[in-house]
């Protein structure tokens, strides 16, 4: 769309995502080596961040990418949960053939060592939607995926040059597992909560997205993946907004240190 100044307004037409320039965004063209890292975000906190920390351009059809090596394609999905992270990885997939693929955000911290602003870096992914109900409650049915080995070493790696946790900057990264579910946690009394923490106590956080990335990366031949979230809340009765933009971006500065050990 152009403006009155005869500039063009690339990416979202409104709003915190929105960008002036003088020309129009890149064609997603797709490259015959493919690209080494498709990143998923949700929020326009999320995209904002990843954006900035990893210097990405905007291509057409809501992609982004860094215009020097295309070494990092990123797309925001069209709406929230499984089905949208599965769809969102299917575009990057079918479009640039990423070598792994990256979900990139926030979560709620259910680990009670987790602060808010903190980081989880996971390969492993807990699924709580699948229950049942009984007149004695409900019991849950999880189901779980990770991520194929050479992810996991990497991130081993990772974290064995950083230290556990690592310290960056102001605030820590952790491996661990994360929870995810087509529910908002808001309560320290969730039924969820307690589920996900008798299953494995490295649980340390939960989501909306990551059962449906390793859903789709498992339904597509054990491609490689990987979580990255921020702590933006505790998942409780205080869960609002105002940590978004921290933990959105402190998420995509461990992602920036990251990728050196997962495409080398």
């Amino acid at each position: 769309m152009l403006t009155g100044d005869g500039n063009t307004i690339t990416g979202s037409a409104i709003g915190p995502g929105a960008s002036v320039g003088p020309s129009a965004p890149r064609p997603p063209e797709k490259r015959e080596e493919g690209h080494g890292i498709g990143v998923i975000t949700m929020t326009p906190a999320e995209t904002r961040a990843v954006r900035d920390v990893l210097d990405l351009s905007p291509l057409d059809d809501g992609f982004y990418s860094d215009a020097r090596f295309s070494r990092v394609v990123a797309v925001r999905t069209h709406g929230q949960g499984q089905g949208a992270a599965m769809d969102a990885a299917r575009r990057l997939v079918h479009n640039f053939s990423p070598e792994v693929l990256v979900l990139a955000g926030i979560a709620g911290a259910i680990d009670p060592g987790q602060r808010i602003g903190d980081v989880v870096v996971a390969t492993k992914v807990v699924g709580y939607d699948l229950q049942k109900k009984t007149p004695h409650g409900t019991q849950y049915r999880g189901r779980h995926w990770e991520a194929p080995a050479s992810v996991g070493r990497a991130v081993d790696d990772f974290f064995s040059t950083l230290g556990e946790p690592a310290t960056i900057g102001d605030f820590l990264a952790y491996s661990g597992l994360i929870g995810s579910g087509n529910v908002v946690i808001a309560t320290g009394n969730a039924s969820e909560r307690r589920y996900l923490r008798e299953f494995n106590d490295k649980v340390l956080a939960v989501d909306m997205e990551s059962d449906g990335l390793g859903q789709f990366c498992h339904e597509a031949g054990s491609r490689s993946w990987v979580v990255v979230r921020g702590i933006s809340d505790l998942a409780d009765e205080q869960k609002d907004d105002d940590a978004h933009e921290v933990a959105s971006r402190n998420a995509a500065v461990v992602l920036r240190s990251l990728i050196p050990y997962l495409v080398g």
